[in-house]
């Protein structure tokens, strides 16, 4: 059928019976054929025709984005099992948002590494924008990131979790023992955060207008060091679950009102680079995290 949807694919993107013969180097009959005997295997109508035009039917419509990654994700296989044929070896770069589950992601990679062995994997950190860009270059095959942006067409957006915020906080702190913290709570302690010098202001706008945190900032250059600072009582750290919150630390929910404060977390790729190996290490992901729920 892989041939037939890639006809079906090539009309729908043309709009022609004449111009999808010539992409796919068939004759328009032939493709007008192929397509019939399509709709026959399915047993629904893929176009409704009106003489020499046509439009594409809601059933149609659906096979089209079925058909178009399924087509996509075939021939990424094709290549993958002919670089591995050849002895050319793979790599997947991913990037991950500073502080997000490092038990989710050490159990991925662990998971990953023991089925895929010729595949060369590395992974870096980084900030919203600081992994944002390295991926739109192609230096990043693959980030692990949270909703920042309105989703494009032009990434592949893959969701993971609404994932719940916490504050970090000194153990002696007023404000640990409490079941849950607000941002009024909070707006006279420093809120840590971690960024490069350049990302400063897009962090603190995230923060402040997408999230709400209304504190002073203060920003440090890695996690080990917005931990020390919690821990040493200069303020919070806002973080996921996953944090360790040892070292006189403890975890405490961040809400608004009475809801949770999350944050999305979505793996993205560009659509051009898109593989079977990016949507693997993704699965793995999501079974790390039903794992650690």
């Amino acid at each position: 059928m892989d041939r037939q949807m890639r006809y079906f694919i090539a009309v729908v993107e043309t709009g022609s019976f004449f111009e999808a013969g010539e992409a796919c180097h068939i004759s328009q009959s032939a493709v007008s054929q192929q397509i019939r005997s399509l709709e026959q295997e399915l047993g629904v109508a893929l176009l409704s025709r009106r003489g020499r035009k046509f439009s594409v039917t809601p059933a149609g419509e659906y096979f089209y984005q079925q058909a178009k990654r399924q087509i996509q994700a075939l021939d990424s296989l094709i290549r993958e099992v002919r670089r591995i044929g050849t002895g050319e070896y793979q790599r997947l770069r991913v990037g991950v948002l500073h502080g997000f589950s490092p038990a989710v992601v050490h159990a991925a990679v662990r998971d990953f590494a023991a089925t895929h062995p010729y595949v060369r994997l590395s992974l870096t950190t980084g900030t919203h924008e600081e992994l944002f860009h390295p991926v739109s270059a192609g230096s990043l095959d693959m980030v692990i990131n949270d909703q920042w942006r309105t989703l494009s067409d032009q990434y592949v957006n893959e969701p993971l979790m609404d994932q719940p915020l916490f504050a970090l906080l000194r153990s002696g702190d007023p404000l640990s023992g409490r079941p849950r913290l607000t941002p009024e709570d909070l707006q006279d302690r420093l809120c840590i955060l971690v960024s490069s010098p350049a990302q400063r202001e897009n962090e603190v706008s995230h923060w402040r207008d997408v999230m709400g945190l209304q504190s002073s900032f203060l920003f440090v250059d890695n996690v080990d060091e917005a931990r020390m600072n919690a821990g040493a009582g200069v303020g919070f750290y806002p973080c996921d679950g996953g944090m360790d919150s040892g070292g006189g630390t403890i975890l405490v929910p961040l809400c608004r009102g009475d809801a949770p404060m999350t944050r999305r977390m979505f793996a993205f790729w560009p659509q051009g680079s898109d593989s079977s190996l990016q949507r693997e290490f993704t699965d793995r992901l999501r079974r790390s995290i039903q794992q650690t729920a």
